[in-house]
């Protein structure tokens, strides 16, 4: 979002192409005229915050004027992964998860929640194809909890995901990690509020499927 000093240079930019027109017409200018500058400005970030945390939501707005979909809140996600467990050379079950995501216009941060770790997007867009419709691709940090790190060590890993629905009903896609693995990701419910722990997703999402062991390469 433009904060007040990048919107006054431009104000100002604007004012004085402005006035050099009105000059090359031949109208007086008066210094009166520039007196509400400074309010002119307030009010402008003060509107432009409200879009940037509030009104870009509207559903009004969406697809001509915002382009980017409104994915807030809590996912519970079902993660299957394709790493064989070397004790039994089978593939690990599903494996329960919350994706929280936190946007406004101009912001955009997702966090991957498992009983084990959590995953940050380091980086992430939102993308418009052609026909209309939404993807999102990122990179991101896993940090396991402590007590697991002998086994499953932090690793940065790709997701991409398809935004399907107008309005946003699911999240689809794919990921793959640095450890050479990859697995599917799909959507299976989804809550206005955004979590901060497992619990609390848990909580709000109760009827994701129970929390199967994180694989050592997830």
């Amino acid at each position: 979002m433009l904060s007040r000093l990048h919107l006054s240079v431009i104000l100002l930019i604007a004012a004085a192409i402005w006035g050099t027109m009105l000059l090359v017409e031949g109208v007086a200018i008066s210094g009166t005229w520039f007196r509400p500058f400074s309010a002119v400005v307030g009010i402008l970030v003060l509107l432009l915050a409200a879009f940037d945390l509030w009104a870009w939501r509207l559903r009004f707005l969406q697809g001509w004027f915002v382009p980017r979909p409104d994915i807030r809140g809590t996912w519970s996600v079902e993660l299957r992964s394709d790493w064989k467990d070397p004790t039994t050379d089978t593939i690990v079950a599903p494996i329960a998860a919350y994706l929280v995501v936190r946007q406004t216009f101009s912001t955009l941060s997702l966090r991957m929640l498992t009983p084990e770790s959590s995953s940050e997007l380091v980086a992430a867009e939102i993308s418009k194809a052609a026909d209309g419709t939404y993807r999102l691709a990122g990179v991101y940090r896993n940090e396991p909890k402590l007590s697991v790190r002998d086994r499953s060590p932090i690793h940065f890993g790709a997701i991409a995901l398809e935004i399907q629905g107008d309005p946003v009903k699911d999240l689809v896609g794919c990921y793959w990690t640095d450890r050479g693995t990859r697995g599917e990701l799909r959507s299976l419910g989804r809550h206005a509020r955004s979590a901060s722990s497992f619990d609390e997703a848990r909580s709000l999402l109760p009827r994701a499927p129970s929390a199967a062991p994180l694989p050592v390469s997830r």
